[in-house]
């Protein structure tokens, strides 16, 4: 009987060991910081954005506000707070996307963790952006970011949502 007492307590001890760690939530900067980076997946205004010609987007993608060669930069977000651009493989034949590695910025959090702090690839600016973050996880980063368009007055508030996934 002792043995099966002993062998019991040593398998729920061996259980206890093995169990640690696996359940260990990563943390934001964990999620973020991926080898790979994140590309964008779908985009949306609300209202639907008026683009030069008069006409309405609300798929930024694929309703003719976002160019392919915009559509498939790579966001790397490293822990150390950096941040690099690279412009994918589809680039124009001339211009600003021609260079690979875009930039390198930087990025944080909010102290709350609910905001997020970044170069938006597509907006040609040296601003970060301030976005809400509406979903972070290993498979998805969703943000959404809400600007006044200057260049044209007479235009609304808009606010993107943006939701990148793993570049692969």
């Amino acid at each position: 009987m002792k043995k099966v007492l002993v062998f019991a307590l040593v398998a729920v001890f061996a259980l206890s060991l093995s169990s640690c760690g696996k359940n260990k939530e990563k943390t934001n900067t964990e999620k973020l910081c991926i080898e790979k980076g994140w590309v964008l997946s779908a985009a949306t205004s609300s209202p639907a954005y008026e683009l030069l010609d008069g006409s309405y987007a609300t798929d930024l993608i694929n309703e003719g506000y976002l160019y392919n060669y915009e559509v498939d930069d790579i966001i790397k977000f490293q822990a150390n707070g950096n941040l690099i651009i690279n412009g994918g493989k589809n680039v124009p034949e001339s211009g600003d996307y021609q260079a690979e590695d875009k930039g390198v910025g930087t990025w944080k959090f909010s102290s709350d963790e609910t905001k997020l702090t970044f170069q938006i690839p597509f907006f040609y600016d040296e601003q970060q952006e301030v976005a809400d973050i509406l979903e972070l996880s290993e498979t998805q980063l969703r943000v959404k970011y809400t600007f006044n368009d200057y260049d044209n007055p007479s235009k609304k508030a808009y606010s993107f949502t943006l939701t990148y996934v793993p570049a692969k």
